[in-house]
């Protein structure tokens, strides 16, 4: 048990760590690739536990606005899609596929997040038409752009940097190194 947990929350203090600490700009964020690595080697639970977990600490340290439903559901759903999708592919293509996801990830936190945040009207911003929810996703666009960035580069570089250590300790098989399933 503990050898789960542990890179767990290691996982979870990463995705915090980015949206706090290391904040590199906005929507650029560990979050996916943290569900995605939680997803793929610890389970369904971990798929939703992770992003829960890293959106609420994170949101309680940085605040947010009623828009939170529609993140946190967001980051919920891209691990449970996640969690369907790598249970039917070939698992030789890992950091292909999961890179893959990424990018339909993006795209579907931006619709779902700009969706919210023209339904929910926080910030009075766009009328509650066709024409402001359309302006809602032209204003988004800078946003998805670097969401789409963070996703590609997070996705694929942790996931090769695990499955490099998970190839060389099976390789070693040191009984200290936990070495994910």
């Amino acid at each position: 048990m503990a050898r789960r947990i542990v890179p767990i929350l290691i996982l979870i203090i990463l995705g915090i760590a980015f949206r706090t600490i290391w904040h590199i700009g906005p929507n650029v964020e560990f979050v996916t690739a943290a569900t995605f690595l939680a997803t793929y080697y610890f389970g369904k639970k971990a798929s939703v536990i992770v992003p829960l977990a890293v959106m609420a600490i994170s949101d309680t340290l940085i605040g947010n606005t009623n828009i939170f439903v529609f993140t946190w559901s967001a980051y919920i759903l891209i691990g449970l899609l996640d969690y369907r999708v790598i249970g039917r592919l070939d698992r030789q293509n890992i950091v292909i596929v999961q890179t893959l996801m990424g990018i339909f990830a993006s795209l579907f936190f931006f619709l779902w997040t700009n969706f919210g945040v023209w339904i929910s009207d926080s910030f009075h911003m766009y009328p509650t038409t066709w024409v402001g929810l359309i302006n809602c996703y032209f204003a988004g666009l800078p946003f998805l752009k670097l969401n789409l960035a963070g996703n590609l580069f997070f996705i694929s570089v942790s996931f090769s940097v695990v499955e490099a250590i998970k190839k060389t300790a099976l390789r070693k098989k040191p009984s200290w190194f936990f070495v994910p399933s």
